[in-house]
This record gives structure tokens, C-alpha cells and sequence, in this order.
């Protein structure tokens, strides 16, 4: 039973190992200790708050929604070349210097707790979602 309730934060703690050590082996280029200029604004909205939030990213096929925490914020601020974000199933890994991921970024909107649009998000990530382990990033009032 224990075991079965640290398994999502194992699996978080070990995504967030595993983007260090991609990072980490990807060659920077000059300058790249700061994000790029037209990304500011992106990482700023990123790396700003507490708790859940989630990133839409709209292109020609659609939305895609993804979730992250404070683990990952906590990640882009010690290293601002890349982004975790992720589905119900994987993390993705956003690096800054992937023109695709670029593209990508510049159209994505960081959507966070209290802020219009956060409980439909929220609803479209969990009905989406058949891992049981994923909860809704709203909590539950509490029952007095």
C-alpha cells in the first residue's frame, strides 16, 4: 500500500534525473545559459508560481495540454536550456534550441491554478487519462 503511494512521486523524481542528464549532455551553444529572447516570456510564465498548472500548445492539428510542478520549475530555473512537460502517460522534454520545440513554445499559453480556463483544462487532462496513479490538480473541498 505504501509502495503504491510513492510510486508517482518516484516516477517524477526520476523523469526530473533523467532531463538533468539529457541536458546535461547537450552541447551548449553561446549564450545558452539564459533562455532565448522570444522564449522570456514563455519561461517567465513557467517558472512563475506553485503547484500544478498547464501548458496548451496550439498548432495546425489541433491543442495539446500538458501538466507540470514544481519539480519542473524548480528544474528550468537551475537550467533554462529545456522545459518538462507532461501527458498522462510520458514526460516530454522541450529544449530551447530544437527549432520544432522553439515553434512550439511560442505558441503555447501557461495556464495556472485560480486563472480563467483552468478547470476545463483539468477536465479535458484527466478524462483523458486512464493512469490511475494521475488525480485532478483541483483539490477536493474539504467535508465539514
Amino acid at each position: 500500500m505504501i509502495l503504491g503511494l510513492f510510486r508517482p512521486i518516484v516516477f517524477i523524481v526520476a523523469c526530473a534525473a533523467w532531463v538533468g542528464a539529457a541536458l546535461a549532455q547537450a552541447v551548449p551553444s553561446p549564450g545558452s545559459g539564459e533562455p532565448k529572447a522570444f522564449l522570456a516570456k514563455f519561461w517567465e510564465a513557467y517558472t512563475a508560481g506553485e503547484g500544478l498548472a498547464y501548458v496548451v500548445i496550439k498548432d495546425g492539428t489541433g491543442e495539446r495540454v500538458y501538466r507540470y510542478g514544481n519539480i519542473s520549475r524548480a528544474a528550468a530555473r537551475k537550467d533554462p536550456r529545456g522545459f518538462v512537460l507532461f501527458t498522462c502517460a510520458s514526460p516530454h522534454i522541450f529544449i530551447v534550441e530544437e527549432v520544432a520545440d522553439q515553434a512550439d513554445l511560442l505558441n503555447a499559453a501557461v495556464v495556472k491554478a485560480g486563472e480563467p480556463g483552468f478547470a476545463e483544462l483539468d477536465a479535458k487532462y484527466i478524462s483523458g487519462c486512464h493512469n490511475p496513479f494521475v488525480k485532478s490538480a483541483i483539490p477536493k473541498e474539504s467535508k465539514q
